[in-house]
């Protein structure tokens, strides 16, 4: 009989603490890894985007065209400038997809914690106010005259990009805020500009931006 009393021995409370313990110390390693996970993704984008400005500021000076980068708050596409047309046209590699650098001259789409800001640009002639920052539709006119013909037929508005690298080797200034978001704040923040003066500049802010 007492043998059998005690297999019917309930956890006693300091075991029950110590399976609280242990549980709690699992639920906040797993919710540090998914923070981790967070910031070397935002980490990454950070420097791919540098290393495209820098890449499409090269690429403008050897092929002696003109060239650009569309922001909007989640993602950013690389534009051409089409001198037979005189507008600025998407990057277009449905017919060469093996070409150089295809894959990063693509449009680009943002993981939805991560956002793109305009801090400060120089507009290319032509530009206008209300086109300044993220403001209307920032897609490259290509994509829009679709659109605009569903509308109506309306005229298409070219849209300019925010950085340009020119075929001189020269670039319009541009900063960028590239921020990573958590719970509706930001997280943390890095500043990309570039100018011709001073070339790619990588600012990273502190975690308590």
């Amino acid at each position: 009989m007492r043998v059998a009393a005690c297999r019917q021995r309930g956890f006693t409370l300091i075991e029950l603490l110590v399976v609280i313990v242990i549980i709690a110390s699992l639920a906040g390693m797993a919710t540090l890894s998914l923070n981790n996970t967070d910031s070397r993704k935002w980490t990454g984008e950070v420097q791919r985007l540098a290393n495209l400005l820098q890449l499409v500021a090269d690429r403008a000076l050897i092929d002696k065209a003109h060239y650009g980068v569309v922001f909007e708050e989640t993602g950013y596409t690389v534009v051409r400038y089409d001198s037979s047309l005189m507008k600025w046209q998407q990057m277009d590699f449905s017919g060469q997809p093996a070409a150089a650098n295809a894959k990063r001259f693509t449009a680009h789409e943002l993981p939805p914690t991560m956002r793109l800001e305009i801090l400060s640009q120089t507009e290319l002639p032509g530009a206008k106010d209300s086109d300044s920052s993220f403001g209307g539709d920032r897609r490259p006119s290509s994509v829009t005259g679709s659109d605009s013909a569903k509308k109506g037929g309306k005229d298409d508005e070219e849209v300019l990009p925010q950085f340009a690298a020119l075929s001189s080797g020269e670039v319009l200034p541009v900063e960028i805020g590239f921020f990573l978001m958590k719970n509706g704040d930001i997280g943390r923040a890095a500043i990309i500009s570039y100018s011709s003066l001073y070339g790619m500049q990588l600012e990273w802010q502190s975690d308590e931006y």
